[in-house]
Order: C-alpha cells, then structure tokens, then sequence
C-alpha cells in the first residue's frame, strides 16, 4: 500500500520544524501549538499524522536509528573498520541533524539500539576471527570498544572538528582494541 504523497510531505514538514525547534530549547518545554504555528500547519493536521510532540522525536530517533544500522548490515560486517566508515559517512552527510537529536538526548548513542547494533557487530568480528571463544570476553570487548566510537562520535557532533580524523582515529583505535582479539586485514593497525 502506498502512501499518499501529501501525508509524506506533511510529516516531513513536522518532522524538519521539530528538528529546527530543538536547535533552540528543549523538547519538553516545545508546544504542539508552537510547532503547529512554525510549520504553518494547523493543530488538526498536526493529531491527523501524530499524538503527541514525543511521537514526532520517537520517528526521528528510528529513522536515524535505520539509517546508521544499514552499516551494520553490509557485505562487510566482519571489517570494523568498513563499518566505521560507514558510521562516519551517514552521521558528516546530515551532521546537523545528529548534532541537535545528541544535544537533547545524551544517550542516543550512549545506550539503546545504536550501541547494541555495533557491540554485535563487533562480537561478530571477534567470534568470525575465531581467536576468543570466552563469550563474556567477547561481549566486554565489544561493549567496550562500540562505548569508545561513539564516545569520539558524540563528540565530534557537540564540538566539530575533521571527520576523516574521527574515522581514522577510530579504526586505529579499534583495531588496537580488537588487536588481541582478530587477525586485522592487511594495511590496517
């Protein structure tokens, strides 16, 4: 079943103006009336798409949760370092969206599916090298090692800087991380 174009656009016209709004004060303290009167939307077209203001940052947490898991999913889950890479690309193609949905939630990627998503496919990494069988070995390691990305991630997003050193840096980190753990590919240390 498709959906109608206009029920499209009008979502993606909440969903920016929520994204604009947070950018200047909390989430708690914005209004469905002050949305509503940035978006040039009426309140009945705002219930008609969502119940609450909550519902509006819910679908933004899950689309940005899909669009950084896709990584996680690739050909190349078993290379870390490709997957931070891919990390890397999807957070510096809409930096400033990631930038406001960090600020007003600390924890998105400090616990939840993000970071679950990574730890597993860091284990993976680790269980494919076949060098660790220990699994509360592994999961250490891999907790460990996905707090650490994220952490240089989150900062990155809060205070800019070069990706590209970002990214490096992770995998380098990574890679040292994991060192004890995998055979590392050609190239990388």
């Amino acid at each position: 079943m498709k959906t109608d174009l206009r029920v499209i656009k009008t979502r993606a016209v909440i969903k920016k103006t929520l994204i604009e709004i947070m950018s200047e004060k909390e989430i708690s303290k914005i209004t469905v009336s002050e949305l509503c009167e940035k978006a040039k939307i009426n309140r009945k077209t705002f219930y008609r798409h969502y119940s609450e203001i909550a519902d509006v940052k819910a679908e933004l947490e899950n689309e940005a949760f899909e669009e950084i898991s896709k990584s996680f999913k690739s050909e190349s889950i078993l290379d870390a370092g490709m997957v931070i890479s891919v990390i890397s690309t999807v957070l510096s193609q809409r930096r400033d969206f990631y930038a406001r949905m960090l600020k007003f939630n600390p924890d998105l990627f400090g616990k939840g599916r993000l970071k679950t998503a990574l730890c597993r496919t860091i284990a993976a990494v680790i269980r494919s090298a076949g060098a660790e069988k220990n699994e509360q070995v592994i999961m250490t390691a891999a907790e460990f090692t996905a707090a650490g990305v994220f952490s240089l991630y989150s900062g990155w997003l809060e205070s800019g800087g070069d990706i590209e050193f970002v990214t490096e840096t992770s995998i380098r980190l990574v890679n040292g991380a994991l060192g004890d753990f995998v055979k590392l590919p050609e190239g990388r240390s």
